[in-house]
């Protein structure tokens, strides 16, 4: 029977499913249960690290519960938290701070006779290893790897073992020995029937048989791939067998199947770009908001015209049959046409208000798209790219100028992607949330000329709502962004504090300041600002004066937090 934590983690409710997590786990550690206490805190690492891919927050929660129940737990169940702080150091890309610790949990682990934390840091010293280019280092768990990992039984783990064997031998050109054990790793995989490692040994597979110039039997297996109907049509997966085939059979001599094949890869590309992120729909979607509030604002106006020709008929009445009250009628007319248009101005000042808001939102929601598309498909598949005119590279060394020409091309444009995707979705927002980002904010703009100082009342850790934490940001952007034009200023500092159910954020440099203006000469981007506050239930107030500086004061309700989709963890 699922518990409240796994329904909200099925349900991609990760906030409520970590703070549920949250409560059980201090209920635990209060009742002194230490081995439900570390279970449940091998749940959230789960989590955040499978679902979040917040690696920095699953590290903090691993060491602290670690601290928690040092000389309090037993030891077969405290290594469990060892060996995860240990794939924590991994993802950080901390190697030296894995493998010790990976060691001392391999002891521990020994000690407890704790088989599966046993086998899985075998796996992950053998790991890190490799990953740090140290293959001497590596051999030395090659045999206790396999052979831990065949004693707990564990299909998934004996093919990751495996496959790790087949990179080894890869590495030190020993392409026989490393056909054998990607043989085994596929075998494995299919008996566990997970699909990621499934996939990764069968890519592997065919990427050994086109290295050993086997091209009939990649053929053969890229196109059991392509027709099979389980396999996703937008997966990386699927376009990769795509692109190999089109190179197989160009090695083949058989140029129209490769050129058929070619076309079908772009086919691939365009389909993922432009259908499956669905950006037609979303601009449909924006379209559709600015035409509503157009409508709404039009027929209003409507309406008050009719309104307004009504009473202009009686008045006009009235002039003639009571012309000794004309002047009273006069002054009365006056009034109720300045109402009416006052009526006018508001409608029209919400109707833009309206249209900001609503351009702004399909703004946000178009970089968040176009940030996810560039980062998870375009970069994956330059890198893929790179890979591939790699083992050209081998194979021909008679062109090797012109590869490496074109890998420097494809870096390059893998460089731009990945900045263009970070300056659309700043990943320190996304992944530490609003008061880290800003802090990054302040540090990123702070220069010879200016600096930009940080300071807040709010814990790093606390999150918002995720739509909040955006426009927020973007809004703090903005107006960094106007002290830097058009202030001169030599220093500016940010402060964030809260209540209970506000943000408030003051801004303050020691620029030249400005005269008050007219709110209808005011800026676009000032008026954006303004709409999207006020939209937010919030205030804002400017405070300037010539050579005096600017202090700029916002106000903005705290909304209820929402849940976020996070992404999935991948081994080497």
């Amino acid at each position: 029977m699922k518990d409240s934590f796994t329904i909200y983690k099925d349900n991609h409710q990760y906030v409520k499913a970590l703070n549920y997590s949250s409560e059980r786990a201090k209920f635990y550690l209060d009742n002194k249960n230490y081995n439900q206490y570390i279970q449940q805190t091998n749940k959230t690492y789960n989590l955040l690290t499978n679902d979040l891919k917040d690696n920095k927050r699953a590290y903090k929660s691993t060491l602290d519960a670690i601290n928690k129940t040092r000389n309090k737990a037993v030891d077969y169940e405290r290594v469990k938290l060892l060996n995860n702080l240990s794939f924590s150091y991994l993802k950080l890309k901390k190697h030296s701070k894995a493998i010790e610790n990976s060691k001392r949990t391999l002891t521990l682990a020994r000690k407890a006779k704790n088989d599966t934390v046993i086998a899985k840091s075998n796996e992950l010293l053998l790991v890190t290893y490799l990953e740090t280019g140290k293959n001497d280092s590596a051999f030395k768990y090659l045999e206790p790897s396999l052979k831990s990992a065949h004693k707990i039984k564990y299909d998934h783990l004996l093919a990751k073992v495996y496959n790790d064997h087949f990179y080894f031998y890869s590495n030190i050109d020993e392409h026989d020995i490393a056909k054998k054990y990607l043989d085994s790793s596929l075998i494995y995989a299919l008996k566990s029937k997970e699909k990621n490692a499934i996939e990764t040994a069968e890519s592997n597979l065919i990427v050994s048989y086109i290295y050993n110039e086997e091209y009939n039997v990649a053929e053969k297996k890229l196109l059991e791939i392509l027709n099979s109907k389980n396999v996703d049509t937008l997966s990386n997966y699927y376009g990769s067998a795509t692109l190999n085939i089109s190179f197989v059979y160009e090695k083949l001599g058989d140029l129209k199947k490769a050129y058929y094949y070619q076309t079908r890869y772009v086919d691939y590309l365009s389909y993922v770009v432009d259908y499956k992120n669905d950006s037609e729909l979303e601009k449909i979607k924006t379209q559709y908001e600015l035409d509503k509030a157009e409508n709404e604002y039009k027929e209003k106006e409507l309406i008050l015209k009719q309104k307004q020709l009504k009473n202009e008929k009686i008045l006009y009445l009235l002039f003639a049959i009571l012309c000794f009250l004309a002047v009273l009628f006069y002054f009365f007319y006056q009034n109720l046409k300045l109402r009416q248009k006052s009526k006018l101005k508001d409608v029209y000042q919400k109707t833009q208000q309206n249209i900001i808001n609503a351009t702004i939102d399909g703004q946000e929601d178009e970089r968040k798209r176009l940030s996810s598309v560039l980062h998870d498909n375009i970069s994956a598949l330059l890198s893929s790219a790179g890979l591939h005119l790699s083992a050209i590279e081998a194979n021909h060394p008679e062109i090797k100028e012109d590869l490496i020409k074109t890998k420097a091309i494809l870096k390059e444009a893998h460089d731009k992607v990945r900045d263009l995707s970070h300056d659309l979705v700043p990943p320190v927002l996304e992944k530490l949330g609003l008061i880290s980002a800003l802090q990054d904010l302040c540090e990123k703009n702070s220069n010879s000329l200016i600096d930009f100082e940080f300071n807040t009342f709010i814990t790093k850790e606390h999150r918002f709502n995720h739509d909040f934490e955006t426009k927020i940001y973007f809004i703090v952007n903005e107006l960094f962004n106007n002290i830097i034009k058009h202030s001169k200023a030599t220093k500016s500092s940010l402060t964030l504090d809260k209540t209970e159910n506000q943000l408030t954020i003051n801004i303050e440099d020691n620029g030249h300041g400005f005269k008050k203006k007219d709110d209808k000469k005011e800026g676009l981007g000032l008026s954006q600002i303004k709409a999207r506050i006020k939209n937010m239930n919030g205030s804002i107030s400017i405070n300037s004066k010539e050579n005096t500086g600017t202090l700029i004061y916002l106000k903005v309700d705290i909304p209820e937090k929402k849940s976020n989709a996070g992404s999935q963890f991948h081994n080497i």
